[in-house]
Protein backbone atom coordinates (compact mmCIF):
# COMPACT_ATOMS: atom_id res chain seq x y z
CA UNK A 1 0.00 0.00 0.00
CA UNK A 2 1.48 3.37 -1.09
CA UNK A 3 1.64 5.93 1.74
CA UNK A 4 4.48 8.08 0.27
CA UNK A 5 2.37 11.09 -0.71
CA UNK A 6 0.21 11.26 2.41
CA UNK A 7 0.04 14.62 4.22
CA UNK A 8 2.35 14.63 7.27
CA UNK A 9 4.46 11.70 6.09
CA UNK A 10 8.24 11.76 6.15
CA UNK A 11 10.34 10.89 3.12
CA UNK A 12 11.57 7.30 3.29
CA UNK A 13 9.29 6.34 6.19
CA UNK A 14 6.09 5.73 4.25
CA UNK A 15 2.92 7.75 4.32
CA UNK A 16 0.35 7.95 7.11
CA UNK A 17 -2.56 5.60 6.42
CA UNK A 18 -6.10 6.80 7.02
CA UNK A 19 -8.39 4.91 9.41
CA UNK A 20 -10.32 3.63 6.40
CA UNK A 21 -7.18 2.29 4.71
CA UNK A 22 -5.97 0.69 7.95
CA UNK A 23 -9.30 -1.02 8.51
CA UNK A 24 -9.38 -2.23 4.91
CA UNK A 25 -5.85 -3.58 5.20
CA UNK A 26 -6.69 -5.32 8.49
CA UNK A 27 -9.76 -6.99 6.98
CA UNK A 28 -7.74 -8.17 3.99
CA UNK A 29 -5.12 -9.69 6.25
CA UNK A 30 -7.85 -11.38 8.31
CA UNK A 31 -9.46 -12.74 5.16
CA UNK A 32 -6.16 -14.17 3.94
CA UNK A 33 -5.46 -15.69 7.35
CA UNK A 34 -8.88 -17.31 7.64
CA UNK A 35 -8.83 -18.52 4.06
CA UNK A 36 -5.51 -20.24 4.66
CA UNK A 37 -7.28 -22.35 7.32
CA UNK A 38 -10.71 -22.68 5.64
CA UNK A 39 -11.33 -24.08 2.18
CA UNK A 40 -14.47 -22.24 1.14
CA UNK A 41 -14.65 -24.17 -2.12
CA UNK A 42 -15.36 -27.42 -0.23
CA UNK A 43 -17.83 -25.86 2.23
CA UNK A 44 -21.20 -27.62 1.64
CA UNK A 45 -23.19 -24.86 3.33
CA UNK A 46 -22.17 -21.83 1.24
CA UNK A 47 -23.87 -20.68 -1.97
CA UNK A 48 -22.61 -17.78 -4.07
CA UNK A 49 -25.44 -15.73 -5.56
CA UNK A 50 -25.55 -13.98 -8.94
CA UNK A 51 -24.92 -10.66 -7.22
CA UNK A 52 -21.67 -11.91 -5.70
CA UNK A 53 -23.05 -12.36 -2.20
CA UNK A 54 -22.64 -15.48 -0.08
CA UNK A 55 -25.58 -17.36 1.47
CA UNK A 56 -25.15 -19.71 4.43
CA UNK A 57 -27.64 -22.55 3.95
CA UNK A 58 -27.08 -23.76 7.49
CA UNK A 59 -27.90 -20.48 9.26
CA UNK A 60 -30.02 -18.89 6.47
CA UNK A 61 -27.90 -15.74 6.47
CA UNK A 62 -26.56 -13.58 3.60
CA UNK A 63 -23.08 -12.04 3.50
CA UNK A 64 -21.86 -9.26 1.20
CA UNK A 65 -18.48 -10.85 0.45
CA UNK A 66 -16.27 -13.84 1.05
CA UNK A 67 -14.51 -12.27 4.02
CA UNK A 68 -17.82 -11.64 5.75
CA UNK A 69 -18.89 -15.25 5.25
CA UNK A 70 -15.58 -16.64 6.53
CA UNK A 71 -15.87 -14.48 9.64
CA UNK A 72 -19.43 -15.77 10.08
CA UNK A 73 -18.23 -19.40 10.07
CA UNK A 74 -16.07 -18.64 13.10
CA UNK A 75 -18.96 -17.17 15.05
CA UNK A 76 -21.05 -18.78 17.78
CA UNK A 77 -24.23 -19.00 15.71
CA UNK A 78 -22.62 -20.99 12.90
CA UNK A 79 -20.75 -23.28 15.29
CA UNK A 80 -23.97 -24.10 17.17
CA UNK A 81 -25.73 -24.80 13.88
CA UNK A 82 -22.93 -27.20 12.92
CA UNK A 83 -23.30 -29.06 16.22
CA UNK A 84 -27.07 -29.40 15.76
CA UNK A 85 -26.58 -30.63 12.20
CA UNK A 86 -24.04 -33.27 13.25
CA UNK A 87 -26.35 -34.50 16.02
CA UNK A 88 -29.24 -34.79 13.55
CA UNK A 89 -27.14 -36.72 11.02
CA UNK A 90 -25.91 -39.10 13.72
CA UNK A 91 -29.48 -39.72 14.90
CA UNK A 92 -30.69 -40.46 11.37
CA UNK A 93 -27.80 -42.89 10.79
CA UNK A 94 -28.77 -44.81 13.92
CA UNK A 95 -32.35 -45.08 12.66
CA UNK A 96 -31.17 -46.29 9.27
CA UNK A 97 -29.07 -49.00 10.88
CA UNK A 98 -32.10 -50.33 12.67
CA UNK A 99 -31.00 -49.01 16.03
CA UNK A 100 -27.40 -49.53 17.06
CA UNK A 101 -26.90 -51.74 20.06
CA UNK A 102 -23.78 -52.02 22.12
CA UNK A 103 -21.03 -52.61 19.61
CA UNK A 104 -22.73 -50.69 16.78
CA UNK A 105 -24.29 -53.68 15.01
CA UNK A 106 -27.87 -53.39 13.79
CA UNK A 107 -30.46 -55.87 15.00
CA UNK A 108 -30.89 -57.24 11.49
CA UNK A 109 -27.14 -57.93 11.20
CA UNK A 110 -26.93 -60.14 14.30
CA UNK A 111 -26.91 -63.80 13.25
CA UNK A 112 -29.74 -65.83 14.74
CA UNK A 113 -28.85 -68.86 16.81
CA UNK A 114 -29.95 -72.09 15.21
CA UNK A 115 -30.47 -75.43 16.93
CA UNK A 116 -32.26 -78.71 16.24
CA UNK A 117 -35.15 -79.43 18.60
CA UNK A 118 -34.96 -82.90 20.13
CA UNK A 119 -38.53 -83.20 21.40
CA UNK A 120 -40.23 -82.50 24.71
CA UNK A 121 -38.45 -83.07 28.03
CA UNK A 122 -39.70 -85.47 30.67
CA UNK A 123 -41.67 -83.96 33.54
CA UNK A 124 -43.65 -84.57 36.73
CA UNK A 125 -46.58 -82.47 37.92
CA UNK A 126 -47.94 -82.41 41.47
CA UNK A 127 -50.80 -80.43 42.99
CA UNK A 128 -49.88 -78.79 46.28
CA UNK A 129 -51.51 -76.98 49.20
CA UNK A 130 -49.65 -74.78 51.69
CA UNK A 131 -50.41 -74.01 55.34
CA UNK A 132 -52.63 -71.07 54.37
CA UNK A 133 -54.81 -73.25 52.16
CA UNK A 134 -53.31 -71.85 48.94
CA UNK A 135 -53.49 -74.36 46.10
CA UNK A 136 -50.57 -74.74 43.76
CA UNK A 137 -48.56 -76.71 41.22
CA UNK A 138 -45.12 -78.23 41.59
CA UNK A 139 -43.27 -78.98 38.33
CA UNK A 140 -40.15 -81.08 37.87
CA UNK A 141 -38.65 -80.95 34.35
CA UNK A 142 -35.81 -83.26 33.29
CA UNK A 143 -33.45 -81.58 30.80
CA UNK A 144 -30.37 -83.77 30.43
CA UNK A 145 -29.29 -82.07 27.19
CA UNK A 146 -29.67 -78.49 28.42
CA UNK A 147 -26.24 -76.79 28.58
CA UNK A 148 -27.02 -73.10 29.00
CA UNK A 149 -27.28 -70.98 32.14
CA UNK A 150 -30.85 -71.71 33.20
CA UNK A 151 -34.20 -72.74 31.67
CA UNK A 152 -37.08 -70.26 31.77
CA UNK A 153 -40.75 -70.24 32.65
CA UNK A 154 -43.44 -67.79 31.51
CA UNK A 155 -47.00 -67.34 32.78
CA UNK A 156 -49.35 -66.23 30.03
CA UNK A 157 -52.94 -66.20 28.92
CA UNK A 158 -54.14 -69.20 26.92
CA UNK A 159 -55.36 -66.75 24.29
CA UNK A 160 -51.70 -66.02 23.48
CA UNK A 161 -51.06 -69.67 22.60
CA UNK A 162 -54.08 -70.40 20.37
CA UNK A 163 -56.18 -68.72 17.69
CA UNK A 164 -59.44 -69.63 19.45
CA UNK A 165 -60.79 -67.59 22.40
CA UNK A 166 -59.92 -69.63 25.49
CA UNK A 167 -60.05 -68.34 29.05
CA UNK A 168 -57.50 -69.17 31.70
CA UNK A 169 -53.75 -69.11 32.20
CA UNK A 170 -50.89 -71.48 31.54
CA UNK A 171 -47.23 -71.77 32.45
CA UNK A 172 -44.76 -72.42 29.61
CA UNK A 173 -41.32 -73.97 30.20
CA UNK A 174 -38.56 -73.37 27.65
CA UNK A 175 -34.99 -74.64 27.43
CA UNK A 176 -32.99 -75.33 24.28
CA UNK A 177 -32.72 -77.76 22.56
CA UNK A 178 -36.08 -79.01 23.86
CA UNK A 179 -39.49 -78.00 22.58
CA UNK A 180 -41.54 -75.71 24.82
CA UNK A 181 -44.06 -77.41 27.08
CA UNK A 182 -47.09 -75.83 28.74
CA UNK A 183 -49.30 -76.63 31.73
CA UNK A 184 -52.80 -75.31 32.44
CA UNK A 185 -53.37 -73.27 35.59
CA UNK A 186 -56.99 -73.61 36.79
CA UNK A 187 -57.44 -69.97 37.88
CA UNK A 188 -57.31 -66.45 36.48
CA UNK A 189 -54.06 -64.50 36.73
CA UNK A 190 -55.59 -62.15 39.35
CA UNK A 191 -55.89 -65.10 41.73
CA UNK A 192 -52.15 -65.75 41.96
CA UNK A 193 -50.12 -65.25 45.07
CA UNK A 194 -46.96 -64.33 43.14
CA UNK A 195 -44.88 -64.16 46.30
CA UNK A 196 -44.98 -67.95 46.43
CA UNK A 197 -43.78 -68.51 42.86
CA UNK A 198 -40.18 -69.69 42.51
CA UNK A 199 -37.91 -71.77 40.28
CA UNK A 200 -34.60 -73.59 40.69
CA UNK A 201 -32.19 -75.19 38.21
CA UNK A 202 -30.14 -78.11 39.56
CA UNK A 203 -27.05 -78.11 37.35
CA UNK A 204 -25.84 -81.48 38.63
CA UNK A 205 -29.01 -83.50 38.21
CA UNK A 206 -30.22 -81.44 35.20
CA UNK A 207 -33.63 -81.00 36.83
CA UNK A 208 -35.61 -77.75 36.64
CA UNK A 209 -38.08 -77.10 39.45
CA UNK A 210 -40.94 -74.59 39.30
CA UNK A 211 -43.54 -74.11 42.02
CA UNK A 212 -46.41 -71.64 42.16
CA UNK A 213 -49.40 -71.12 44.44
CA UNK A 214 -52.71 -69.37 43.89
CA UNK A 215 -55.78 -68.38 45.88
CA UNK A 216 -59.20 -69.88 45.44
CA UNK A 217 -61.36 -67.72 43.15
CA UNK A 218 -64.65 -68.67 44.77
Amino acid sequence: MDYQNRVGSKKGSGGLASAEDTDKHRKERLRQLLRSNINIESDPYVVRTRTGQYDCKLCLTTHVNESSYISHTQGKRHQLSLMRREAEVSKNENRTDGGNIGNGMGISSIPKRKYVKIGKPGYKVKKTRDADEHLGLSLEIAMKEFNRVKPMYTIMSKMETTTTPVKGQCIVISGEPYENIGFDIPVELDGFNLGETWDYWDQDSKLYYVQLTYDRTS
